[in-house]
């Protein structure tokens, strides 16, 4: 302490002698250190707070994620536990389904077979049902009507495969081969 005491009465006693001009030039060499301090010091604060902004605005994104992905998850739930529902209840018998549901639509069966469980049922898998079926000079708008009710009867029904060709004699309808399955928990 006294060694700091000494340098400091130096530092007087040098100063008080010093000329006017001596004492500008080390005023304003004091300014230019105090002011090269405040803008070091500025700039880190500025540099902390822009870290931390940036921080917390990759927080609030993660966060908008990661609501999006609940309410997400909670809609997937959701239908996971409807598909479920649909699943233990029991098919419609598909050879009928069909049969009736393209005679309320106006369109001929041409010949369908019945192709039996052709997978699942083991290991808590659904048991997929399929029929093969054959139509003749259809329009396309009983097709898509037709295909369309298929798809929302009840239980899990959908249509697996479709091959559509021009008819021979009409190129307006349509010769159609379609694959119809229906599924039901184990």
């Amino acid at each position: 302490m006294d060694r700091i005491r000494a340098w400091w009465a130096d530092a007087q006693a040098w100063l008080a002698a010093a000329t006017p001009r001596e004492r500008r030039l080390i005023m304003l060499a004091g300014g230019g250190v105090l002011l090269f301090i405040v803008l070091v010091t500025y700039a880190s604060f500025s540099a902390a707070i822009r870290r931390a902004e940036t921080a917390l605005d990759e927080k609030r994104a993660d966060f908008e994620k990661i609501s999006r992905l609940a309410a997400g998850y909670g809609a997937l739930e959701q239908e996971r536990q409807l598909l479920e529902a649909r699943l233990r209840q029991s098919p419609p018998a598909l050879m009928t389904f069909v049969d009736t549901t393209a005679r309320n639509n106006g369109v001929d069966v041409g010949g369908m077979s019945d192709r039996g469980v052709v997978a699942g049922g083991q290991n808590g898998r659904p048991r997929e049902m399929s029929v093969e079926v054959n139509l003749g000079k259809v329009p396309l708008d009983k097709l898509v009507k037709l295909i369309s009710d298929i798809e929302r009867s009840p239980g899990v029904v959908r249509v697996r495969r479709l091959r559509v060709r021009k008819a021979y004699e009409n190129k307006e309808l349509l010769d159609v081969s379609l694959t119809v399955s229906a599924w039901q928990g184990s």
